[in-house]
């Protein structure tokens, strides 16, 4: 029986000739944050030991389906780019009568360089870790210049949240003093007017200014919210993931034993390592010899590298008839199947994409409900799950144009509305296979 153990020692999967045992998963406890301090503030750890990022990153980086899933999130979510509009009412459907902005200003602003890595950085950072951290960059003139994301993994927050402390090895350390940059925080309860009334009274700084971490908003988290695959790796689904190529690996390497009876004739042996040749060798070589040469028949016969190949072999009769060195080989019955372990990565792989709210269909997953039989579905199927996947995505569109908004209207640009660009999949009959459609 193959085990499969947690990173505490607990057993979480084990496989049996007709028993499929699992842990049952719980639910995860939020625990306590620790604290650090820095230069006369209280400033609150991330995840254990302080280093929930880099944690996640090293898991991310190790989950193909996981880390895909994250990128497939991000770029439906940022759609094909931007366009500013003003509201100007609704029809008799309740339909947004929008009319666009003209000016070049504006325009610039938002298809700038600045914006778009603003923008897909704001995305990644909660899709993979659940926070995004803005900094809003002043100019000589006290306006806005840009907005920037900070690289999450390096920023931590205060814990009465007015500050933010920048430092670029919280994986490692904790920053001691002048080691780090600290941050004022606009309030979380309504950062516009609190932007204003630091500018009407004078006490904006100079350069830059926090603004409210962007998080997901579904985590009830106080501090750090957790992303939403966290569920999964709190699950086990994840160590699943990773542990399957493990049995699949050692099935294929071990498939000799499981698999075929070779019969070698001990003439073969005996015509092949004559033992006179041996007389003056040291001892034990020709045992090595014939081990080397039964490890290299295995090779041939199980390496997943010559699966499917011929296995040539030569005899002939002897003048009675009989065949001389003849090997026969057979198939053992078998009862190994590597369609459930094939079957039990395909589960584990949606379940992943069900965290992060990606129908499967569009990875050629099959569909929630039915057997994890790998079909993608119909056309249908494939643009029906993107067209959800557009429509999930407005609550991240609409965090990550927040401070943008805010820098327009801070900046005498007065309320501007921000509306995506979606390239749509279309079906056939409508003459065309894709057409762009404002949200």
């Amino acid at each position: 029986m193959n085990v499969l153990f947690d990173k505490k020692g607990y057993p979480m999967m084990a496989f049996g000739k007709k028993v499929l045992f699992t842990q049952k998963p719980v639910s995860p406890v939020e625990k306590t944050d620790d604290t650090f301090h820095y230069n006369k503030t209280d400033y609150v750890y991330w995840g254990a030991n302080n280093r929930y990022p880099d944690d996640a990153t090293e898991e991310i980086n190790s989950v193909g389906v996981l880390s895909t899933g994250i990128d497939y999130r991000c770029r439906t979510t940022a759609g094909n780019g931007v366009v500013p509009v003003k509201i100007k009412g609704y029809d008799e459907k309740l339909n947004e009568i929008v009319e666009g902005v003209s000016d070049e200003k504006v325009i610039n602003i938002l298809n700038s360089y600045w914006m778009r890595k603003y923008h897909m950085e704001a995305l990644r950072d909660i899709f993979k870790f659940g926070n995004a951290f803005p900094m809003l960059v002043f100019n000589n003139a006290g306006l806005i210049s840009r907005v920037e994301i900070i690289n999450a993994r390096h920023a931590r927050m205060s814990k009465d949240k007015k500050k933010l402390l920048v430092y670029n090895d919280f994986k490692n350390f904790t920053p001691s003093q002048s080691e780090g940059v600290e941050y004022d925080m606009l309030s979380e309860a309504d950062p516009i007017a609190d932007l204003l009334d630091r500018r009407d009274k004078k006490t904006l700084p100079k350069t830059a200014i926090a603004f409210p971490r962007l998080k997901n908003y579904f985590s009830n988290n106080d501090y750090y919210a957790t992303p939403a695959w966290d569920a999964v790796k709190e699950a086990g689904w994840i160590d699943v993931y990773k542990k399957i190529p493990v049995f699949l690996k050692a099935a294929y390497e071990n498939a000799m034993s499981l698999m075929w009876q070779v019969q070698i004739p001990r003439s073969w042996w005996d015509a092949e390592y004559p033992e006179e040749e041996y007389a003056n060798r040291p001892e034990g070589e020709r045992q090595r010899d014939m081990e080397d040469r039964m490890r290299r028949i295995e090779e041939n016969l199980c390496s997943p590298e010559n699966a499917n190949k011929a296995l040539v072999v030569s005899y002939s009769p002897d003048e009675g008839g009989r065949f001389e060195n003849k090997w026969t080989i057979e198939k053992l019955e078998n009862d190994l199947t590597i369609d459930e372990k094939l079957s039990t990565s395909i589960a584990s792989n949606s379940e992943i994409l069900f965290a992060l709210m990606i129908n499967p269909a569009v990875f050629g997953a099959g569909l929630p409900g039915g057997a994890y039989a790998g079909g993608a579905g119909s056309g249908s199927d494939i643009r029906e799950a993107f067209m959800v996947n557009i429509i999930t995505n407005w609550v991240e569109r609409n965090l990550v144009l927040d401070p943008i908004e805010l820098m327009l209207e801070f900046n005498g640009y007065g309320k501007i509305d921000i509306k995506f660009k979606n390239l749509m999949l279309t079906t056939l009959d409508e003459g065309k296979s894709t057409k762009e459609k404002i949200s």
